[in-house]
């Protein structure tokens, strides 16, 4: 495993640029730059979706830009998340270490799975990973895709059978980016109040966010000290991935670049700005 990954916490930033930001960290090591760990938050909240959903018909953007809620697309996949008292995580690294990664998109899940649980378990959540796709219940079903909360999939990080972290990776020419999202708050449910449902599509979808994600202020004593959360997770990738963990933030040009291309990922903006 390579000794040189870079860590940055990088704070809060407007959903569009933190698209653009993971993009550009993304590129980087497409280019031949050090693999990367990165945690940040959202300011204002945002629903972020898979690159291959339509925004348009997932949910209610007048609504949503009422609220003072953003919208993104993602460079990964996935269905829609809204990203509202938690943190975001992303890895972006070469996939030219099938030793490390393996060959199939579920082996590196399960990499950064365990990293993800190993820095949990430091901050006092015993999280675990899921060995097998377990949600089969039935779901309803309609033009709308269902909520990233509502089941859990293989190697993704749970805790008391509920999830706890949920991601999305996708695999570019030389490079992969992963995304995940780690509850902190039950904000997360009122996705389903902004989705384009029926009353009794919204009311079943609700009961199913609670019955099976969580949240972590659940699960601690205190208010969950973000910063102390980061750091004790930047040990768990440290120790999983066999290197050091000297902590940073993104470079002023990469800042700058993600900037520059902050309206390719805005979808709608509660501050004005919108893209068709």
């Amino acid at each position: 495993m390579s000794h040189n990954w870079r860590f940055l916490n990088t704070g809060s930033y407007s959903g569009a640029m933190n698209m653009a930001l993971d993009d550009v960290l993304l590129k980087g090591v497409q280019e031949g730059g050090n693999p990367v760990v990165r945690f940040y938050s959202w300011e204002p909240p945002a629903i972020s979706f898979g690159y291959a959903q339509d925004p348009y018909s997932e949910v209610d953007v007048d609504r949503c830009l009422e609220m003072g809620i953003d919208l993104v697309r993602r460079p990964t996949g996935g269905r829609a998340v809204l990203h509202w008292a938690e943190l975001t995580y992303s890895v972006v690294a070469p996939l030219d270490n099938s030793v490390i990664w393996g060959q199939r998109i579920h082996e590196a899940y399960r990499v950064i799975g365990h990293c993800l649980v190993k820095g949990l378990k430091k901050y006092g959540i015993d999280a675990e990973l899921e060995k097998g796709q377990i949600d089969v219940e039935r779901r309803p079903k309609g033009k709308t895709a269902i909520p990233c909360f509502s089941s859990i999939a293989r190697s993704e990080v749970k805790l008391n059978g509920r999830k706890l972290v949920g991601s999305a990776q996708r695999r570019f020419s030389g490079a992969m980016l992963q995304h995940g999202s780690i509850i902190i708050g039950d904000e997360h449910e009122r996705l389903v109040d902004m989705l384009l449902l029926s009353d009794n599509e919204r009311l079943e979808w609700k009961k199913q966010l609670e019955s099976k994600s969580v949240s972590l202020c659940n699960y601690v004593r205190d208010k969950v000290d973000q910063n102390q959360l980061i750091n004790c997770l930047f040990e768990g990738f440290s120790q999983i991935l066999n290197c050091s963990a000297d902590i940073g933030t993104a470079s002023d040009d990469e800042r700058e670049n993600a900037f520059a291309n902050m309206n390719y990922w805005c979808v709608a903006s509660s501050l004005g700005q919108v893209k068709l």
